[in-house]
């Protein structure tokens, strides 16, 4: 097992050890009164794929430079990220759906944004501590915020969003519990193709167990939450750390 990957899994296991302390503290804020619930659940889940189908093909046009034209523009990047996963929002739109059922709560956003800022700097801190050979973390901190990466900023919270709709209305169908068991194994199985083409050995594949544990602790929390403004910030920072965490 690698050192980032390593570094990674401590990460996310402090954001979440973190936001769980921030629940405690600020209990109001993420307290759910009511579950999400659809008339037609099945019917939803059905839509929600169709969602995920179009945005795989809005992504091929994205690859072969079909959508805003762009010479290395990071705003135009950004945007383009923004249309590749619109038929997330389209989708609510069209169903008359309030953004909740894409964990876009609206109340204290701010507060939520500054609590996953905060959330994801002691994270990223933790990676720093157990990464060998990493830049200062002065380094990897003004990297991670550049407005170059814009576009990765704009890319992750589209994708959690995106997962979001497919895990409410999933959960709608099958139960809460099912669905983070089958969304983790799906998670930890999208690494196997990388392990197959770089070479491995048998023990690598035990790092599958613990991706899918850590998915099953991300999305435990995540989903008792129902909040992507305080966890895509976490997301964003890890994320970057495959670039600016070291060699």
């Amino acid at each position: 097992m690698n050192e980032h990957y390593i570094s990674l899994m401590a990460a996310y296991g402090t954001g979440v050890l973190l936001w769980l302390l921030a629940n405690y503290a600020f209990k109001l804020i993420w307290k759910h009164h009511e579950p999400i619930i659809f008339e037609k659940p099945k019917l939803e889940f059905i839509f929600s794929i169709m969602a995920i189908f179009a945005i795989l093909g809005i992504g091929q046009l994205y690859l072969r430079g079909l959508l805003i034209p762009n010479d290395g523009n990071e705003v135009i990047d950004a945007i383009n990220q923004f249309l590749i996963f619109s038929p997330t929002l389209l989708l609510i739109t069209i169903r008359k759906q309030p953004v909740e059922t894409i964990w876009l709560p609206k109340s204290k956003i701010l507060f939520r944004l500054v609590i996953g800022f905060v959330i994801a700097i002691c994270s990223l801190m933790v990676y720093w501590l157990i990464r060998k050979n990493a830049p200062s973390f002065e380094s990897q901190l003004t990297n991670t915020f550049h407005p170059k990466n814009i576009s990765h900023l704009v890319q992750v919270f589209m994708e959690d969003i995106t997962i979001a709709l497919i895990f409410v209305r999933l959960s709608a169908c099958i139960g809460n519990q099912r669905t983070i068991t089958i969304v983790a194994i799906l998670f930890a199985a999208g690494h196997i193709p990388s392990l197959l083409s770089s070479g491995f050995a048998v023990i690598e594949f035990g790092s599958l167990f613990l991706d899918a544990f850590i998915g099953v602790l991300v999305l435990s929390v995540i989903s008792k939450s129902r909040d992507v403004w305080w966890f895509f910030i976490l997301h964003f920072v890890l994320d970057m750390s495959q670039f600016y965490g070291g060699l």
